[in-house]
């Protein structure tokens, strides 16, 4: 198997980490625990017949301690780029993990961002989530980085 790029492991990382942040909503797990979860039991691990590629630790634990430091006004971003409509757990783990980056990673590109977080919605949801996570995370970064 070939090294996978660092492209690659940053797109594993965002989806790792909505993973874990979604693991996290559902379980009281805290980051730290999330992290260790993955890193001793998850990475670069064969699971379900499927090999993962292994995620870049680094942004992986920024986004899931941001995302736990920052929760409530993540939270209050999503909620009021949805008119106050909650979404499923999963959904808003995708929306928490973006929003954050788009808050704190200015030395990523927004494009970059908000299509990984659209590319993770695709692996779960039909166009329709997909293009909801799309335009609550573009509404976000015109407020964020305007």
């Amino acid at each position: 198997m070939r090294k996978p790029s660092k492209t690659a492991k940053l797109i594993s990382a965002r989806l790792t980490a909505t993973q874990a942040v979604y693991q996290m909503a559902m379980s009281d797990m805290t980051d730290r625990e999330a992290y260790d979860d993955y890193v001793q039991r998850r990475m670069g691990q064969d699971v379900e017949g499927d090999d993962y590629i292994p995620a870049d630790t680094e942004l992986f634990s920024k986004i899931i301690t941001g995302v736990s430091k920052h929760r409530d006004a993540i939270r209050d971003m999503v909620l009021s780029a949805l008119n106050g409509k909650k979404p499923e757990p999963l959904l808003q783990s995708i929306m928490f993990c973006g929003i954050y980056e788009l808050m704190h990673h200015n030395e990523i590109d927004t494009g970059v961002i908000i299509n990984d977080y659209v590319n993770v919605a695709h692996g779960f949801y039909d166009q329709s989530e997909a293009n909801l996570v799309n335009a609550v995370l573009d509404r976000q970064a015109k407020n964020l980085r305007a």
